[in-house]
């Protein structure tokens, strides 16, 4: 039996046809797809695609509006490789949005963001195509006013994604690599500790590598400055009743996420640990 109460906070859990309108290659093995129409989600929440005589993954959404669905996916299993040969006007299914996503504002300025006058400083962190979300969540924060700066971070520059559209969306953009082959030798997070060091911001969210999350939440923390982490896990129903996305304390992280406040996500044992495989094996981060 379905629970209703869990279906009160979805929409569409059965699967729609959409077809791929577009599609590009954001970097190797990293391709965002476009579909026509909407899930009606907001930023940070995830959807369902089913690729038909394959599975089912869920993913973040990367954008929707103006009629248009982004998705960008990582090429890492037999769903996405199946995925990786469709071709334009090839259709997949879509059912979602699930979960909470990011706080953003819900008004067009003067909001309860503003205080005093003043603009909110909202800095978004992204790591891997984990950045890839934060560009729908930082549009919201830009149309309600605040400023927003964005910190992306890969490996080496080649491995960036989403730094022109940041930066053509008018975010303040600050990049980093391992290498230093692209803006600051280094992490992200090295980037936000000299930013929280030297001006005040509001507000920090962040999706990426868990491990990139906890070190963000605990700066912020420590700093007393408000953070919101995307924590990914197994999902497979989205909707709270297969029990595959169970945290260590006993919460649907497909209900409760999978976005949550920093405070949240240091209470859950597993964070920047280890996650849990389809057959509930410990697997280190």
């Amino acid at each position: 039996m379905t629970c209703t109460s869990c279906l009160s906070h979805t929409k569409n859990t059965e699967p729609q046809a959409f077809e791929i309108a577009d599609f590009w290659e954001e970097a190797e093995n990293i391709r965002t797809f476009v579909f026509r129409g909407t899930l009606n989600s907001e930023p940070g929440q995830f959807c369902m695609l089913w690729v038909p005589g394959c599975d089912e993954k869920p993913f973040s959404i990367a954008r929707d509006y103006d009629g248009e669905i982004w998705l960008t996916i990582c090429r890492v299993g037999p769903a996405t490789e199946k995925l990786f040969t469709l071709k334009k006007g090839d259709r997949v299914g879509l059912r979602g949005a699930f979960g909470h996503g990011f706080s953003v504002p819900t008004k067009i300025p003067p909001s309860p963001f503003e205080k005093g006058g003043e603009k909110k400083q909202v800095v978004l962190v992204g790591g891997g195509y984990g950045t890839a979300p934060l560009h729908f969540t930082g549009r919201a924060h830009q149309l309600a006013g605040s400023d927003v700066t964005m910190i992306i971070g890969a490996r080496h520059k080649d491995l960036l994604i989403w730094d022109q559209k940041s930066a053509e969306s008018g975010f303040r953009t600050l990049l980093a690599t391992n290498d230093g082959s692209a803006g600051e030798k280094g992490f992200t997070t090295h980037i936000l500790e000299k930013l929280l060091s030297e001006e005040k911001i509001d507000l920090v969210q962040t999706c990426g590598p868990e491990k990139m999350m906890k070190a963000i939440a605990e700066m912020c923390l420590e700093k007393n400055v408000a953070c919101e982490v995307s924590i990914e896990r197994y999902m497979k129903c989205g909707f709270g009743v297969c029990g595959q996305c169970v945290t260590e304390t006993g919460e649907k992280m497909c209900q409760i996420g999978p976005c949550v406040t920093a405070e949240k996500a240091m209470g859950f044992s597993d964070f920047g640990n280890y996650h849990r495989g389809p057959e509930g094996q410990k697997i280190a981060w």
